[in-house]
């Protein structure tokens, strides 16, 4: 049980870092967006340039709500609440929210075709996510059942 607690305080420390490292890409997304602009897709039109500054940032406010809920997810684990209805919730919103950041990632496409390969990272975590909620959903049925048995 020590090395699962220990794991489960690693990760929340690594969200943590990540949590500052999408605050300094926020903070300093006006040095970011141009050279992605302008170095990865090779573009120097005004369109290009806002429509993947409103990719860029309406991406990172997604970011943030994964961040936040799997902190709190693992925060619930952490005081052993693991099968638990709170837990799926939690599940769901980051699996809508990173279908919401590949569909920013698809429009993005209007601008810029490489932002389709983050996308579909965005829609694959999407269904791993529904995927793992639904073995959740099941281990808290059976639980239940097991409880009713008793």
């Amino acid at each position: 049980m020590n090395n699962a607690n220990n794991l489960i305080r690693y990760t929340k420390f690594a969200t943590i870092v990540f949590i500052v490292l999408a605050v300094l890409a926020d903070a300093f997304g006006f040095i970011i967006v141009p050279y992605i602009v302008r170095i990865w897709a090779d573009k120097t039109d005004m369109f290009s340039m806002i429509a993947l500054s409103v990719v860029y940032y309406v991406g990172s406010v997604g970011a943030f709500v994964v961040l936040i809920s799997f902190y709190r997810l693992l925060g619930n684990m952490g005081r052993d609440i693991v099968f638990d209805v709170k837990n799926t919730k939690i599940m769901k919103i980051i699996a809508v929210t990173c279908f919401l950041m590949g569909a920013d990632c698809i429009v993005g496409t209007i601008a810029w075709f490489g932002t389709i390969y983050v996308g579909v990272i965005c829609f694959f975590m999407t269904m791993v996510i529904l995927c793992v909620r639904a073995v959740f959903e099941k281990a808290i049925e059976m639980k239940n059942d097991l409880d009713l048995t008793i």
